[in-house]
Order: C-alpha cells, then sequence, then structure tokens
C-alpha cells in the first residue's frame, strides 16, 4: 500500500474520538464521539477490550456522539459484550444517538446490550 493510500485511511481512523474517564464504584465511562465505522472499529475495540478484559470494571459506553454506525461497528459493540460473558465486566450504552439505536434495533442487538438514557440511570 502506497504511503499516500495509508495516510488517507489513518486520516479516517482520528474521524474518532475515544475517551476514558474512571469513575467511582470501580466504573469507567467511555465517550465516543464521530463515526463508528470500519475506518474506526479498531481505535474503539483497542479503548474497550482491555477495560473489559480486566472483569472488575463497570464500563459505560456513552453513543450519544455518534452520528454513525454500521455492521463493522455493530460487530465492535457485539464483540465487546462477548468478552464481558468470559470475564464478568458489565457493559452498558448511555444515550446512544438516534442513528445507534435504530441500527440497534434493526439487527436485533438492542435485546442483548443494555442501554440507558443518561449516565444518571445507571444502577449501582
Amino acid at each position: 500500500m502506497s504511503s499516500e493510500r495509508r495516510s488517507a485511511r489513518d486520516d479516517r481512523s482520528d474521524a474518532l474520538r475515544v475517551d476514558v474517564r474512571p469513575m467511582e464504584k470501580g466504573r469507567c465511562l467511555v465517550t465516543a464521539d464521530g463515526p463508528l465505522d470500519l475506518h474506526t472499529a479498531r481505535k474503539f475495540a483497542d479503548t474497550l477490550q482491555p477495560l473489559l478484559r480486566d472483569g472488575t470494571h463497570s464500563v459505560l459506553v456513552d453513543l450519544s456522539s455518534v452520528d454513525f454506525i454500521d455492521s463493522t461497528g455493530l460487530t465492535s459493540l457485539i464483540t465487546a459484550y462477548r468478552t464481558t460473558r468470559t470475564t464478568g465486566a458489565r457493559l452498558a450504552l448511555i444515550a446512544p444517538s438516534e442513528r445507534v439505536r435504530q441500527m440497534l434495533a434493526l439487527t436485533g442487538t438492542d435485546q442483548v446490550l443494555t442501554s440507558y438514557g443518561s449516565l444518571d440511570a445507571v444502577p449501582d
């Protein structure tokens, strides 16, 4: 792959911003902002997986600013869920944007992934 093509791909991966903020009670908040798609899902997964593998965290994922999600982004959420099943970590989605909610409902993933309308709505 030429360096010009690689550089263009790398620029698209920067379209998603992912921040992690530790919280009390063994929780952490992961905030995603931008598209969650083929070009950004790896960055998202690389942030989530270490937190989930620990097994002691409740990982709350704020998707309110995710303006687009495709099947690759959805797969990263499903993979995160599968990791929790083996490690005992907890995963919850916070305030998924309308586009994310539509994709979750369309695929039935909303029946598997727990989501809450706000951070305050998440039980201890």
